[in-house]
């Protein structure tokens, strides 16, 4: 891990509250749960004949129920007619449960080879989530009197030292002027040190938020004890930061970056174990990278327990190359 990370004493006491991240709605991943879709499309006779392979990923937006999603090409190697094959696939599916003024987005390819009687292989579709209404964010109260813990209790029984801690929380907001709905989701502080902290995000508010919206946030809150250890990460390439991951090749992977914009970078922030890490692009977003990033939000990096509590909600920047990331 000496590669990524820097080490050094800290110098007092201090509490980190990290930014609050506005969640995405990730409730379309249930709803796929009733999603119909057709048996793998037929490989084009023409095509076929030709011996044309292809691999195509398309954008797939339910807003209605029964009727046919809006298809959208996202990226595109290969004959029109191994195309016009992957488009009819998708607008042959259907969402009977999506809920009346609801939109579900999902990222679907279709891999086309030219062997035998010709295989055809879709993916397992991927949902999209809905980026939060950023209004919402932006208008967020917090109190005016900063947050601030007392000394820390002395450590329990025969341990020596005061270790570092974290509370993760889900804030729920659902109406402008009532407090959110607080949920623990993470929590390696004391009893005081948490109930100090739940009292203090009790009095957040969003007042712009409209009738019937909800905005759900998460935020980490940090306690490094005077003398522990820090750490810090330094930013690397992709291949460097696999190598710390634990069991990187444990579910078998097949990435073709060239396919997704490359080269790019991604803004990483620490989460696995305890929370889904925080996968961002820097620059303009590319859809096409939406599976990659998926796989990157569940992966653990090969950290100490001490180490990955000083670390949690910690960033870096990794830089993806083109070429192919193939696992397990």
């Amino acid at each position: 891990m000496r590669s990524i990370l820097t080490a050094s004493a800290l110098a007092l006491c201090a509490l980190g509250a990290h930014a609050q991240t506005a969640l995405d709605d990730r409730s379309g991943e249930a709803t796929l749960a009733c999603l119909e879709r057709p048996t793998a499309p037929k490989y084009p006779d023409g095509a076929m004949t030709l011996r044309h392979n292809g691999l195509y990923r398309v954008q797939v937006t339910f807003t209605d129920a029964k009727r046919e999603p809006e298809v959208k090409v996202l990226f595109s190697a290969g004959s029109d007619k191994l195309r016009e094959a992957a488009e009819h696939y998708a607008q042959q599916f259907r969402l009977p449960c999506l809920k009346a003024g609801s939109t579900v987005e999902l990222i679907q390819e279709v891999s086309f080879q030219a062997v035998a009687d010709g295989d055809v292989q879709p993916s397992a579709p991927l949902n999209l989530p809905q980026p939060p209404d950023a209004r919402y964010g932006a208008c967020l109260r917090t109190p005016s009197q900063s947050l601030w813990l007392g000394p820390a209790p002395p450590p329990p029984g025969s341990q020596r030292e005061i270790k570092n801690g974290n509370l993760v929380v889900n804030m729920a907001f659902t109406a402008p002027d009532r407090p959110p709905v607080v949920t623990v989701v993470y929590n390696t502080l004391n009893a005081r040190y948490r109930s100090d902290i739940l009292y203090h995000v009790a009095e957040y508010r969003v007042p712009c938020l409209d009738p019937g919206a909800k905005y759900t946030t998460q935020q980490t809150f940090s306690v490094h004890m005077e003398g522990n250890r820090g750490y810090a990460f330094k930013d690397v390439g992709i291949v460097t930061f696999l190598g710390m991951v634990r069991n990187a090749d444990a579910r078998p992977v097949n990435f073709e970056l060239d396919t997704m914009g490359c080269p790019f970078r991604l803004r990483f922030s620490l989460g696995r174990p305890a929370i889904a890490n925080g996968v961002t692009e820097t620059g303009t977003p590319n859809p096409n990278r939406r599976g990659f990033i998926a796989w990157m939000e569940e992966l653990e990096l090969a950290l100490k327990p001490e180490q990955f509590e000083s670390l949690l909600g910690a960033q870096m920047f990794i830089d993806v190359p083109c070429g192919t990331i193939k696992l397990g």
